[in-house]
């Protein structure tokens, strides 16, 4: 009996002492990250202010501007966890110490992005940055980047007037990041589950032909046309829509699967919802189905 009570007071003290250690681990851990995220709030809060006192730059006053800051990104125009959350930061910040600018609301571009499915690689340039504000309601953009410089990482960030070439002086801050792989792994907007991004109550599943059945064919399917915005500066793209055939070949509840920018979805959609099919069928009866649609924009 006395051997047996030892046993326990020995598993008890082991238990203890594990958790004991846990604990403080995870409170080192925790005062890690909460340091790197002292460090970081520093930079951002340095960043901000240098991007506030060169707005003028770009004609940002307090009285006449609003800015959208864009997710920030990859050279190759990817972003990230990392990248989204640090252009939160940097917007907040401006928010406070604006001095009366205006900033779009984080949550209205990344609702935005979802919706349109336009891949962040598609808005890396400046012209399609300033598109963009603008399809928000903003008059700047601020946009960023992340150079990677022996080890450590430069986060560069330059204001864009929409209405003009004009760029805002290049303003920097030096980034120490832990887990690079991990921080900069790409993410999209669209890639978490939306609402909005699922197919309408009731629509028919996608369909591949079997033994006796086919897919729907294109009967009349015009050109969709250009937006103004991408003629202008001769963007080219493909939009994949999700649309739903009917029994009697026409295209409804149409969504987009891949988008691009300049307002070029909407064209696609446009053009689309026109379109007359033949409609796919069962045996020998037309079905309705759901099949995901291609429309590219190329000038010649």
């Amino acid at each position: 009996m006395l051997s047996h009570l030892r046993t326990i007071r020995f598993v008890v003290v082991a238990l203890g002492t594990f958790f004991f250690a846990a604990g403080i681990a995870r409170a080192q851990d925790e005062q890690s990250s909460s340091a790197r995220g002292e460090l970081y709030q520093e930079q951002i809060h340095s960043l901000a202010g240098r991007l506030l006192k060169r707005a003028e730059k770009v004609k940002c006053r307090a009285d006449s501007c609003t800015i959208l800051v864009a997710n920030f990104t990859m050279p190759s125009g990817s972003t990230s966890h990392l990248g989204i959350q640090l252009a939160d930061a940097i917007s907040a910040e401006l928010r406070v110490h604006g001095n009366g600018i205006q900033i779009v609301e984080r949550g209205r571009l990344q609702d935005y992005l979802a919706r349109e499915h336009i891949p962040s690689a598609a808005l890396k340039d400046r012209q399609a940055a300033r598109w963009l504000a603008t399809e928000l309601h903003a008059n700047v953009a601020l946009v960023g980047m992340f150079e990677e410089l022996g080890g450590h990482y430069n986060l560069l960030t330059e204001l864009l007037n929409i209405s003009s070439d004009e760029i805002g002086p290049q303003e920097a801050t030096t980034i120490t990041i832990p887990e690079p792989e991990k921080a900069f792994a790409p993410f999209e907007p669209y890639d978490a589950e939306r609402p909005g991004q699922k197919a309408p109550a009731g629509a028919p599943p996608f369909m591949r032909a079997g033994p006796g059945g086919t897919v729907p064919s294109c009967i009349y399917c015009p050109s969709p046309q250009y937006s103004d915005a991408a003629r202008k500066v001769k963007f080219a793209g493909t939009v994949i829509l999700d649309v739903t055939v009917t029994e009697d070949g026409r295209a409804t509840d149409i969504s987009v699967l891949k988008g691009i920018p300049f307002g070029l979805n909407e064209q696609a959609i446009r053009a689309v919802s026109e379109w007359t099919f033949k409609p796919a069928s069962s045996g020998d009866r037309p079905v309705a189905v759901r099949v995901p649609i291609e429309t590219s924009f190329r000038l010649y």
